[in-house]
């Protein structure tokens, strides 16, 4: 399938919810995530993306957003916030097309690396990852800010099933 890929607008922020939504009942029945109780990206989460130039859509031939990557800034670091492909759309290589144009967005703005935090064992999570590049990073090496954000992951997530990740350029 081809996909055009462009910035997000504010406009695509309803959509990029509900292809979260609809991306999140992958998880039903594997005891992660309560899909019925998770709350999508928050709408301050997507015009702080836009507005730093880290959120891309992906279109796809029928016009409709199929998929979206979006991402903030630590430091000089840059962190994946998140990455969804509405289900109808899935299994055609679109995320992997939004992470490597995210992956050149971070580096083209002079990130040294990428990070990301994700779940462990399901095939579309850690596993996935690793295949574009990315590696583990041990709890003893995450950054002050990864611990934050582990923090408030727990709030709601069981952290054992987590896992940093980092793409070094």
């Amino acid at each position: 399938m081809n996909v055009a890929l462009r910035p997000a607008a504010i406009a695509d922020i309803p959509r990029m919810q509900q292809i979260e939504q609809d991306a999140a009942t992958l998880f039903a029945g594997l005891d992660l995530i309560d899909i019925h109780e998770m709350a999508t990206a928050s709408i301050s989460d997507h015009c702080r993306a836009i507005d730093e130039g880290l959120s891309l859509v992906a279109e796809a031939d029928d016009g409709r957003v199929a998929g979206f990557v979006i991402g903030s800034r630590y430091g000089a670091d840059v962190y994946l916030h998140e990455l969804d492909v509405g289900r109808d759309y899935q299994r055609r290589g679109i995320g992997a097309v939004l992470v490597q144009a995210f992956v050149d967005l971070a580096q083209a703005g002079g990130a040294p690396c990428l990070y990301l935090s994700t779940f462990r064992d399901p095939p579309w999570n850690a596993p996935f990852y690793r295949k574009l590049g990315f590696e583990d990073v041990p709890r003893t090496d995450y950054l002050p800010w990864m611990a934050e954000i582990e923090r408030r992951q727990a709030e709601f997530l069981d952290i054992a099933t987590r896992v940093f990740m980092k793409l070094t350029f």
